[in-house]
């Protein structure tokens, strides 16, 4: 790696570390926004508009952020293709929250608990891409000719049953755009259930290669005492025996 490299790639980090925690509550308040305009339909019009401009604030804030993230990145269109939370994050900043989802790689097991960590960030993850896809698909779906989705309890039921793999079927998204919320949440809630599974599965297979090291170790340390435990009785033999030539 260059030089200009090595210095795009440490401003990107500290850019990072400085912009991820606040992008991420404007993600929140921007989702909190969108949800209060789509299930409260009957708000008065001037706190609506002042809640739109607030929804196109965050917008512009974050299409400043990925600029910014794209211009110290050493291979742009590498970062784009590698970081797509970050681009649907400026289709849509509800979807930051979900960069929970990148950390998860990064988890660590704990003996003696239950993969708490990752436990903990997928439990976030699946509830906030739920919240995201429910008002998403209650915004596309609702007044439709054919929709089946008409209330937030309505939105709430299918994206459960959609993310849990379940497809009762009985409550659908009739719109394009409806159907393409559906798309997310499916792969997403896919890859959901492969981390969690992954992390479980080498968590066990972590656990079992620990009881056979200790158990290697325990039969070694073994072996060592009794080896130590015979050479102690052959040397009391062999003093036995030197003392007997004596007396004789």
């Amino acid at each position: 790696m260059s030089t200009v490299e090595e210095v795009r790639a440490e401003r990107a980090g500290a850019y990072a570390r400085r912009a991820d925690p606040v992008m991420a509550v404007l993600a929140v308040i921007f989702l909190l926004v969108f949800t209060a305009i789509v299930v409260w339909q009957d708000m008065p019009m001037g706190l609506r508009v002042t809640l739109y401009v607030a929804q196109f604030t965050i917008w512009l804030v974050f299409v400043v952020d990925l600029i910014v993230r794209v211009t110290y990145a050493n291979k742009r269109l590498r970062w784009l293709v590698t970081h797509p939370l970050d681009v649907l994050a400026v289709l849509w900043p509800a979807f930051r929250p979900l960069k929970i989802l990148a950390i998860i790689g990064d988890a660590r097991f704990r003996a003696g608990q239950a993969v708490v960590r990752t436990s903990r960030a997928v439990v976030l993850a699946a509830v906030l891409l739920v919240w995201v896809c429910s008002v998403a698909v209650l915004a596309a779906e609702r007044g439709q000719p054919g929709s089946s989705i008409e209330s937030l309890g309505d939105s709430v039921w299918w994206a459960f049953a959609t993310i849990a793999t379940v497809g009762y079927g009985d409550v659908v998204p009739v719109t394009v755009a409806g159907r393409m919320v559906g798309i997310v949440l499916m792969v997403v809630g896919l890859a959901l259930v492969a981390i969690i599974t992954a992390s479980i599965a080498s968590w066990f297979v972590a656990n079992s290669r620990d009881d056979a090291v200790q158990d290697e170790a325990s039969r070694d340390s073994e072996a060592h005492r009794r080896l130590v435990e015979l050479e102690r009785k052959i040397d009391r033999l062999l003093e036995a025996q030197y003392t007997s030539k004596e007396s004789e």
